[in-house]
């Protein structure tokens, strides 16, 4: 597996959890849990290097085991936070999917920062 390069969309990405809050460089965001949720899976797998597929993304978020799990519904969760996060192409740097692998935040993993 090789580690992505970080990109230049966000240098700071810090989340508060108790208030569903996420800081990306000196942007605020209020997600709702359900994208609050999507973002911290993401941020956990990018800590660890890891790519998450549609699947992977709803099992880790709903419990359930992979085998239940459907890739369009993890894919929806990952639009609908990139949509929540606004500009386009500053979202889509963001959260990197690569064919094949699934996706990754294309951010530095020591940026990231859990309050």
């Amino acid at each position: 597996r090789s580690t992505p390069k970080p990109s230049s969309a966000a240098s700071d990405v810090y989340k508060r959890q108790e208030e569903n809050l996420v800081y990306i460089n000196d942007l605020e965001f209020n997600l709702a849990t359900s994208l609050f949720e999507a973002l911290a899976v993401l941020c956990e797998a990018r800590m660890d290097d890891d790519y998450l597929s549609g699947v992977d993304i709803e099992a880790l978020i709903t419990g359930k085991p992979v085998s239940d799990c459907d890739e369009a519904v993890g894919v929806m969760r990952i639009k609908r936070l990139r949509d929540s996060l606004g500009n386009q192409v500053i979202s889509e740097l963001l959260i990197r999917n690569v064919t094949g692998k699934g996706y990754m935040l294309s951010v530095d993993k020591t940026v990231i920062d859990i309050i």
